[in-house]
């Protein structure tokens, strides 16, 4: 198992971080991979990255994205509350089996972001800098123009805390203002 898959199976469940990079994905498009990535390097000590490299992981799996991971969330959300004249049971069991492989593909972008990020290679995670986060979460949020909501900064400051579990209220709002402004 690839260390960042490792890492996003025990951050993914702290408090706020799933329901704050599924808002950022369905209100601003963010890859939620990317999101993980902003916390994972972070917490490996990794210098901050910029939207450059925030753009080059992008296009790094933008085919893989648009082949595999958007087609498999197409045929899950479709299905999701059944379809005219087909069994609810076994859309539903359908539904539960795509939610899988999509899943998968996502653990398969994860492994070309991992390639694409050879400093990574034998470090430890651990608890990451408020800034270094915010700093990484900015870059990922740079790649869309639009201007951040209330909730989407809600949101990013629920990924800061989970990412920093030792760091004070005030650390994590100085980042937030600093960075992610």
């Amino acid at each position: 198992m690839s260390a960042f898959w490792s890492f996003t199976l025990e951050v993914y469940g702290r408090q706020g971080v799933q329901p704050s990079v599924i808002h950022l994905q369905d209100d601003r498009g963010a890859d939620v991979n990317l999101l993980l990535y902003a916390m994972w390097t972070a917490s490996l000590g990794l210098p901050a990255f910029d939207k450059a490299r925030a753009r080059e992981l992008a296009d790094a799996v933008e085919a893989w994205r648009d082949t595999a991971i958007e087609p498999l969330r197409a045929v899950r959300t479709a299905l999701r509350g059944g379809v005219a004249h087909a069994p609810e049971d076994e859309t539903e069991a359908l539904r539960k089996q795509v939610l899988k492989l999509e899943i998968e593909a996502e653990r398969v972008e994860q492994v070309i972001i991992e390639a694409a990020t050879p400093d990574a290679e034998g470090k430890e995670a651990g608890s990451a800098n408020p800034d270094d986060v915010a700093a990484n979460l900015a870059s990922v949020m740079a790649l869309n123009d639009k201007p951040l909501s209330s909730a989407n900064r809600d949101a990013l400051r629920a990924i800061v805390m989970a990412a920093c579990p030792g760091a004070d209220d005030a650390a994590v709002d100085r980042a937030m203002e600093t960075r992610l402004s």
